[in-house]
């Protein structure tokens, strides 16, 4: 699986936030607001105005290493699992004027690299405004270099 910060490339589709957990799933057709594997909403594109995330970010580039190294070093040293796990952000859609708000869980403790973050907004916001850009959904990993770039740009 491909990811890139809050992304990650799933079958047929592009998630945002940890897939095992809250999360959205981008496909071609719809936004879905989803819990793990279960649905909690599915949006139309045509009526999404806005996906806004906000999970906690930092400046140093490999944040999600680095934590796992950290916890990976304390379990060893406890002899067991430290039962940290990362705290959810949250994500606002707009859909026609009105605010949907849910949890999205992060795929690891710690902030995710600041850039990775403008990346995902900018490509979400490039999605919305392009209708024909989301076929590509169909194939997330080259949304996921694609918001690499837009992150740079």
């Amino acid at each position: 699986m491909k990811r890139y910060g809050p992304l990650i490339a799933v079958t047929d589709a592009l998630a945002v936030g940890d897939p095992g957990r809250h999360h959205l799933r981008l496909t071609p057709d719809a936004v879905l607001l989803r819990e793990g594997m279960e649905n909690r909403g599915i949006l139309t594109w045509d009526a999404v105005e806005r996906i806004e995330i906000a999970v906690p970010t930092t400046r140093f580039r490999l944040p999600g290493l680095v934590s796992t190294l950290l916890l990976g070093a304390l379990a060893a040293l406890m002899l067991s699992d430290p039962g940290v796990d990362p705290d959810d952000g949250q994500v606002e859609v707009i859909v026609d004027g009105e605010a949907i708000e849910m949890p999205l869980s992060r795929h690891h403790v710690g902030g995710y690299w600041s850039p990775t973050v403008v990346g995902a907004h900018r490509l979400l916001q490039h999605l919305i405004d392009n209708p024909q850009q989301r076929r590509l959904l169909a194939h997330p990993e080259a949304l996921i270099d694609l918001a690499a770039r837009l992150a740079r740009g």
